[in-house]
């Protein structure tokens, strides 16, 4: 089972689950834990990415919030920084904890620990942040006009071999296989 005791999800959420979520998870500092899944939820970025930004690793413009990861965690790439778009539904809490964060200070001010407890508390027992990264991934690739070169950007992974463990849980490759199947039918008609 590996390093997650109820096994690994692969199954993607959608905006609808993370609004129940934010709703009715349970939250020992609000604004800190929303804001830490908000930001995980839309960027995909790994946990350890996340508690390492400081307040200067972000700019907030008019349309976006705009995030400088620098060079990425496991060898990964130098990406340009990620822009958020600021209409996104709990952007503003991102937004909100990096305005309250002091200068040279980290945004999300705890442990690897407190993050696993927050993305528990918040959707249950099962759930870890790095399945957050999946999703993100996942839910990208679910769009057919998503490419390489996009995501190797976006998620700061090198090879494309990284990148084919989550276009696998993509549900456009699970339809395009069962068109496939039609399409033998019709070919033998």
């Amino acid at each position: 089972m590996g390093k997650y005791k109820h096994g690994k999800i692969t199954d993607t959420i959608d905006l609808d689950f993370l609004k129940d979520r934010m709703e009715k998870g349970v939250f020992i500092d609000e604004l800190r834990d929303k804001s830490f899944i908000a930001f995980l939820y839309w960027t995909g970025v790994r946990k350890s990415e996340a508690l390492e930004r400081v307040k200067e690793d972000f700019k907030i413009t008019d349309t976006d919030l705009i995030v400088d990861f620098h060079q990425r965690k496991k060898h990964g790439l130098e990406t340009p920084p990620l822009e958020i778009p600021l209409d996104l539904p709990y952007v503003n809490l991102i937004v909100e904890q990096v305005r309250k964060t002091h200068h040279g200070k980290r945004v999300w001010d705890f442990n690897g620990i407190t993050a696993w407890r927050i993305i528990k508390r918040a959707f249950g027992e099962k759930f870890y942040p790095h399945f957050l990264r999946l999703n993100r991934i996942t839910r990208m690739f679910d769009n057919p006009e998503t490419t390489i070169p996009e995501m190797r950007s976006w998620t700061g992974l090198k090879t494309v071999k990284a990148l084919e463990i989550y276009i696998g849980y993509s549900k456009r490759r699970m339809q395009k296989a069962k068109a496939r199947l039609k399409e033998e039918i019709d070919f033998h008609s």
